[in-house]
């Protein structure tokens, strides 16, 4: 008894101490670069605004127990609830150790005193020990009630954007511009508006959570779910999921920047202008390059990086370091020379040719990608 509680006792001495000691450190990393990036900014207004120009906003907690919060409202509130619960835990726990403590010292044996044959009741203790947690109870289950639909009820206004979950643990996030459409790996919103995710799974349960902005929606196959924010703080915030969903769980994470005002803008408007380029105004060498260059922006756009290597180690899917002109063996039995052609049908077909020792876990890019953009994945392939 008396070890377990010195042992408690300890711990909560030391966690306060740890938590101390991580609020006092600086409150953002990389904020000489955040300035720099910021400068830079004010002196091309028509520059773009990237997720360099921002630090990562949670490193720093804002104690022990919680990131630093990227949002209002919603976020102050799962913080007084969880402030709440924790003291009334806390308190609980130091009456009863107390009270525990006094009864074993009250009725320690002694010579010349008998233990009586049963408990005497005590019908006021029974109702006040009954009524004070009920009292508790319903004032946790109100609070937490108003928060739950504070979190769920997206404002009428809020700004949509559609939200993919797994296909070898990454998550897609696709923006849409008139009838365009614009699909990047981490999520970019405007700073001071609601925005709305709506969400959907292509293999198994997944769950997006921001800590810093504390919530979390589980993503489920064969239905959509919804989650809406609205943060406060231009910065950049790690994305995790919160449901064991695979082998490379621990992979499936990426960010959200929160841009500044004005910045996301500028952010979308070159992400869709990038997809303009048109390096059939180029010639000779420079056609080449661009080229080149704008297949490799589509490897790390499109999230070809998270199941192909350029380094030679399959992953997911086969590296693609070395793999044009080469001979592949397919499930199927037959073979095939990796070139244009063989590049376009697997990004639009990929089940049709299911290259050996790999599943069949390949989503189609159909409608996703431009001949243009093939074009600049081919040339940028013979490269490698």
């Amino acid at each position: 008894m008396f070890r377990n509680l010195i042992t408690v006792l300890l711990f909560t001495v030391f966690a306060f101490a740890a938590g101390q000691v991580a609020t006092t450190q600086p409150a953002t990393a990389g904020t000489d670069e955040a300035a720099a990036a910021a400068k830079a900014d004010g002196e091309n207004p028509d520059a773009a605004d990237t997720a360099d120009a921002y630090p990562f906003t949670d490193l720093a907690p804002d104690s022990y127990w919680m990131p630093a919060k990227g949002t209002g409202d919603t976020t102050d509130h799962v913080d007084w609830m969880f402030y709440t619960i924790l003291g009334l835990a806390a308190f609980c726990f130091l009456a009863i150790s107390i009270v525990v403590l006094y009864l074993v010292w009250r009725y320690r044996h002694r010579d010349g005193h008998k233990a009586e044959s049963s408990a005497k009741n005590n019908p006021t203790l029974e109702v006040v020990w009954t009524v004070i947690p009920a009292i508790i109870c319903v004032f946790i289950f109100v609070g937490g009630w108003k928060g739950y639909l504070s979190m769920t009820t997206a404002p009428g206004d809020a700004m949509q954007i559609e939200v993919s979950a797994g296909v070898e643990s990454k998550w897609a996030f696709t923006y849409n511009k008139g009838e365009e459409t614009l699909e990047t790996a981490e999520l970019h919103v405007p700073v001071d508006r609601a925005v709305k995710l709506k969400m959907r799974s292509k293999d198994v349960v997944h769950s997006f959570s921001v800590p810093s902005f504390r919530k979390k929606q589980d993503v489920v196959p064969g239905r959509y779910s919804y989650l809406w924010f609205e943060a406060d703080t231009p910065g950049v915030y790690r994305v995790y999921c919160a449901e064991y969903c695979g082998d490379s769980h621990s992979q499936m994470k990426t960010q959200v920047v929160v841009h500044k005002s004005g910045g996301y803008e500028k952010w979308l408007n070159a992400e869709f202008k990038k997809g303009e380029t048109d390096c059939l105004n180029f010639e000779g060498q420079e056609q080449t390059d661009c080229f080149i260059a704008q297949g490799k922006e589509i490897y790390m756009a499109k999230g070809c990086i998270g199941c192909h290597t350029l380094d030679g180690v399959a992953g997911a899917g086969p590296s693609f370091k070395g793999i044009w002109g080469e001979t592949r063996e397919f499930t199927d039995g037959t073979s095939g020379v990796v070139d244009e052609d063989y590049i376009r049908e697997s990004i639009f077909e990929p089940m049709v040719k299911i290259r050996t020792g790999f599943g069949p876990v390949m989503p189609s890019f159909e409608g996703k990608l431009t001949d243009k953009d093939i074009d600049a994945l081919n040339n940028w392939l013979k490269t490698l």
